[in-house]
């Protein structure tokens, strides 16, 4: 039944020139819920912490607190606008809204990369779990075919509606709290107990002459963090389905991201400190479990790997949804190859054409992400200069630029913190730019500009396309 908190969502929606079409059933935890998921600090703990501890030693974990202070000052910057401008599709629309129709279709373009290949490396680190787990022989054919049947799984449960999603994904998170969470400060407990390292092992970094020699040892290690810690701002892509979204949204992006940074240090400190061996742990293919089996009998290894999983799975619904929107409200604006087409709604209130486009474009990366640093490497940098340029856009968008079709110029981000946030997001780049320099072997380089090749023409033909027979607008751009 409509309650006046429907109706002022609706008129605020009107304002911005568009129409209630998906359904609006979100609540706090659910929107919370959606960015913790696909910040989804348990697939980049188990799936990186063993490079980070060879790469840093146990002081790598430190990392994970530095990391997590510059994506806080990312956070605050989209909070405000999330706040500002309550529209599903964020990036795209956020920027529209400061900068302009064409800087806009580039950063929704340059998202759209970043969930789709993301969405494969996660459903791909997935099925490498779940097919020895399942006792099925671990080959590539297997762990494809895996693959598959999780993006198929994920799509089903979307098509289905945001109620049915959000209720798998809140139960997620309950379940990463209990495999990840709950398992890390019992370590801790039983590491302190036993006196199994002291505190000052944290700080150490065996195998390096000396802190200046550690500093690039650090920088590599510290990568776990920088491709985890992001993602908090996906909320922001389900405002248009979520109650009262210029409140809950914001509340959302940081509340996740903060809970994520301090989870997640605690179970650095927990497992590291809990490590029976370090050049173990770190050359161990799963090293978590292997911690967690050095404390614990096989059946609560067995349930930590279930809700690990169950973690991750919820991981790929949520990148899921939030790309499915990102496609959608684009291409309501007609920013999309086939918009008509994309821009429909279905009796269950989703867009539906939209989620089963997107599943089969990530099933062909997902013969990519068998080259897991490729993946992380394109969506990582994909997910960064989205970053950058919606804070550029608050830094220096125009100033005639108005909030949808409201008339009004949108208010101004504290510019401090856009210039911290911007800096901190250089920095990163640059930081991901060295690092798949120095680290990436010849064969990943030329897949990697193989895939980038593709993405880029497949995007510059239909940049082409749109110039030779330029589409209606459906809503007016703001800024032109």
């Amino acid at each position: 039944m409509p309650t006046a908190n429907d109706s002022n969502d609706e008129q605020i929606l009107e304002r911005f020139g568009y129409r209630q079409e998906l359904s609006r059933s979100l609540g706090y935890f659910s929107s919370f819920a959606l960015s913790f998921s696909v910040i989804c600090m348990t697939s980049g703990l188990f799936a990186d912490y063993g490079e980070g501890l060879r790469a840093g030693g146990p002081a790598f974990i430190w990392s994970w607190l530095i990391v997590g202070a510059g994506q806080f000052l990312v956070a605050m910057v989209f909070a405000q606008l999330a706040r500002q401008i309550p529209l599903s599709g964020y990036a795209y629309q956020w920027t529209r809204s400061l900068a302009g129709d064409r800087l806009a279709f580039w950063a929704g373009w340059i998202m759209i990369v970043q969930f789709i290949t993301g969405m494969s490396g996660v459903a791909y680190a997935l099925a490498s779990y779940l097919v020895p787990f399942f006792g099925l022989p671990n080959s590539n054919r297997n762990v494809v075919i895996a693959t598959m049947a999780t993006l198929v799984a994920a799509a089903l449960i979307n098509h289905y509606g945001i109620r049915l999603a959000s209720l798998v994904n809140d139960v997620s998170v309950i379940a990463e709290i209990l495999g990840t969470v709950l398992i890390g400060f019992l370590l801790l407990g039983i590491a302190l107990i036993r006196n199994t390292h002291p505190i000052s092992f944290l700080f150490t970094y065996p195998h390096q002459a000396g802190a200046g020699a550690y500093l690039i040892a650090f920088l590599t290690a510290s990568l776990m963090s920088v491709w985890t810690l992001g993602g908090f701002e996906a909320a922001a892509n389900v405002a248009e389905e979520t109650h009262l979204p210029e409140k809950r949204i914001p509340t959302a992006i940081v509340l996740s991201e903060v809970l994520a940074v301090v989870f997640g240090l605690l179970v650095l400190i927990g497992f590291t400190l809990a490590v029976p061996s370090v050049d173990v742990a770190s050359h161990d293919p799963t090293p978590l479990l292997y911690i967690i089996g050095s404390y614990f009998p096989k059946y609560v290894v067995v349930a930590a790997l279930f809700l690990v999983s169950v973690a991750i799975f919820a991981c790929v619904l949520a990148n899921l949804t939030t790309i499915t929107r990102l496609i959608w409200a684009m291409a309501r604006d007609g920013k999309v190859p086939a918009s008509r087409f994309l821009s429909k709604v279905s009796e269950h209130k989703v867009p539906v054409n939209a989620i089963w486009v997107a599943i089969p474009i990530t099933a062909v990366f997902t013969f990519w992400a068998q080259v897991e640093v490729v993946i992380l490497a394109i969506c990582t940098f994909a997910m960064y200069v989205t970053y950058g340029l919606v804070v550029a856009a608050c830094l220096w968008g125009k100033r005639s630029a108005q909030v949808g079709g409201t008339g009004q110029a949108p208010k101004r981000v504290s510019r401090p913190l856009c210039a911290a946030a911007l800096a901190w997001i250089v920095a990163i780049i640059l930081l991901l730019l060295y690092m798949t320099a120095i680290s990436m072997s010849h064969h990943a380089l030329v897949i990697t500009l193989r895939v980038l090749a593709v993405i880029g023409g497949s995007v510059l033909a239909y940049v082409a396309a749109r110039r030779l027979a330029p589409r209606a607008k459906l809503s007016p751009d703001p800024a032109e």
